[in-house]
């Protein structure tokens, strides 16, 4: 079966969905993302301890779908797509953010959330602290603090699942629940 972009998008919400985006991830798009869960935190009344988290790890979320999602060819044009699902949960919340990969970058990136989520609290303090003071970044300018930021202040592990699309990418999904 061949991956349908749409499909995926209509499999993942639900009458639980509170906000979803699916489309090119520009600086506008990120301001206007994070301004619209905002406003649906205030309208729901989230406490500001609870909101200040989800917040936290959206920015990191949506700056990894900004700073390194894959160009995707779509009817005959290639552009930079980015999903985003934010669903409400009895426990919380879940946040699904969803981008094209290169085959080469996948497996480094699921390795990393497999090593950071086999980690136990005293371990990712001391790995965040290392990351922080190495000085070193990707080609894109990351430092690999955003998964263990997630991780820390969701306490959760990260879930993560991809399947192969055309030619060398793949669809990768994040999910955190909060």
């Amino acid at each position: 079966m061949s991956f349908n972009l749409n499909q995926w998008f209509a499999d993942n919400l639900s009458e639980d969905t509170l906000f979803y985006y699916k489309g090119s991830v520009g600086s506008e798009q990120v301001t206007e993302i994070l301004d619209r869960i905002e406003a649906i935190m205030d309208e729901k009344k989230v406490p500001l301890k609870e909101r200040k988290k989800i917040l936290n790890i959206l920015i990191e979320l949506v700056q990894n779908l900004y700073h390194h999602g894959e160009k995707f060819e779509i009817d005959d044009g290639f552009k930079s797509y980015g999903c985003i699902v934010f669903n409400s949960e009895d426990s919380g919340v879940r946040i699904i953010s969803a981008n094209f990969i290169k085959i080469e970058k996948l497996k480094v990136f699921t390795d990393y959330i497999d090593h950071t989520n086999s980690l136990g609290a005293e371990e990712l303090k001391v790995l965040y602290r290392k990351v922080l003071s190495n000085n070193q970044f990707s080609e894109k300018g990351g430092g690999g603090l955003g998964i263990i930021n997630m991780i820390r202040k969701s306490g959760n592990k990260l879930k993560y699942c991809s399947q192969r699309t055309k030619g060398e990418n793949f669809f990768l999904v994040l999910t955190v629940k909060i």
